[in-house]
């Protein structure tokens, strides 16, 4: 029975010996000073900043120098195509678009008078509505209006300037006359040289 017991002893030394030995790994394990330091987990991604948005003013002025560097064939080609576009959806910023090709350097008056009604009655729908536009559409109908104002004076002064050389044509053909007139009368009046 003590021999049992003596070999039950050994056993369950032998289990406790054996479950805290570690196992032997078939891979070298490299001397502790050479072990490199365990790296960090790695930080997940930041996702990359949104764009800021673009608002419909700052479109517009993009498609303002946009418009403005076509050239005259393809600037008809992009008013008819606007035009096409706002018919179909009735937007206020295709309305914008229109009035800035109607502004754009080099337009006719009527174009300008155009725009400036087109943003007048734009001006007044959306008095009683939100409209983002509606801050940029009347600075533009301000200028547009001083525009056409200052055009209007210029018309008058080179209308005037205009009816004031006819009439200096008109007064220096008079005096023409008058001096032809009278050379003639100095002519009659001198006496004929005798021979």
């Amino acid at each position: 029975m003590v021999s049992m017991h003596r070999t039950l002893i050994l056993a369950c030394a032998a289990l406790l010996i054996c479950g805290c030995v570690p196992p032997i790994s078939k891979t070298p394990q490299p001397p502790p000073s050479q072990t490199e330091p365990p790296t960090p987990a790695p930080t997940p991604p930041t996702p990359p900043p949104t764009a800021p948005r673009v608002s419909d003013t700052e479109r517009l002025l993009y498609y303002y120098e946009y418009a403005m560097a076509l050239p005259p064939e393809q600037l008809v080609r992009e008013q008819e195509r606007t035009q096409r576009f706002f018919g179909q959806n009735r937007s206020d910023f295709a309305l914008l678009q229109l009035v800035l090709l109607r502004c754009l350097p080099g337009s006719s008056v009527k174009d300008r008078t155009q725009a400036q009604e087109m943003l007048s009655s734009f001006l007044k729908e959306t008095r009683d509505r939100a409209s983002e536009l509606r801050p940029f559409a009347l600075m533009l109908n301000n200028l547009l209006s001083e525009q056409l104002r200052l055009e209007s004076e210029i018309q008058a002064q080179i209308q005037k300037v205009k009816d004031e050389a006819r009439r200096n044509d008109q007064l220096q053909q008079k005096l023409d006359a008058l001096v032809e007139t009278e050379r003639k009368m100095l002519e009659r009046s001198k006496p004929a040289r005798k021979p």
